[in-house]
């Protein structure tokens, strides 16, 4: 079966490659990452351009309270219309960083703040992020999420994480490695696949699969049976 391949950088920085069935293709690929420290921690989620006006318009309504530079970055604040969540967006040249928090909109020195503890570096395959050294935060979690319209999506958790997916029985064989199936809350007893998740253990990486699309269960499974995931040292 032909093959296409993403070579991504993950948030922490190490390169991950994704091998999935040519068609379709990949429709979208985004990131998450955790930073923590004492009692302080915050979540971002890394996007193409364009997603923060998206999700102010389209996922929670939201207004544009502020803009600031950090680190010659333009990042802009807003808030949600009915004021009980607020979003900060750095904008890079290929990705954006976006966190959500309850309430109203941050005070400026505190975005400052925040997003002057980070630093960032956009590439076409990814954004690194990772704290400067003199906060003493460690990056706790991150995950890559590819996005295949009509098939699903692959959840690609860090290196750090992806053992505690892993199962101590035996899995199904896949061209690539193993897979489990577990079944969504309610759907115990189904035997439709797009009921269940899929953990995917590679011999490099593991994933967590979801599989939705009107395509019959035979081609979801041999699109799954397709997939390889690969973190590289370095």
């Amino acid at each position: 079966m032909d093959t296409q391949q993403l070579h991504l950088v993950a948030p922490a920085g190490r390169r991950l490659t994704v091998d999935l069935p040519r068609d379709p293709l990949v429709s979208n690929v985004v990131a998450g990452v955790r930073f923590a420290g004492g009692s302080f921690g915050t979540g971002f989620q890394i996007s193409p351009r364009g997603h923060h006006d998206f999700a102010c318009t389209h996922v929670a309504p939201a207004t544009q309270v502020d803009r600031l530079l950090v680190h010659g970055r333009e990042v802009i604040v807003a808030e949600a219309t009915d004021g009980r969540s607020s979003v900060a967006t750095l904008i890079g040249d290929y990705h954006e960083l976006m966190t959500v928090r309850a309430g109203p909109a941050p005070r400026r020195d505190r975005v400052l703040a925040l997003f002057s503890s980070l630093q960032v570096v956009d590439q076409v395959a990814g954004m690194v992020v990772q704290p400067v050294a003199a906060t003493l935060l460690d990056t706790m979690t991150e995950h890559v999420v590819v996005v295949v319209r009509g098939r699903g999506s692959v959840s690609i958790p860090g290196p750090r994480q992806a053992m505690a997916l892993l199962p101590r029985h035996a899995g199904v064989a896949t061209r690539h490695g193993e897979v489990w199936k577990t079944p969504y809350p309610g759907a115990e007893g189904s035997t439709r696949v797009t009921d269940h998740s899929y953990v995917l253990a590679c011999a490099a990486g593991m994933a967590e699969v979801h599989l939705a699309g009107a395509a019959p269960d035979s081609q979801l499974l041999d699109w799954l049976n397709e997939i390889d995931v690969a973190w590289h040292a370095g």
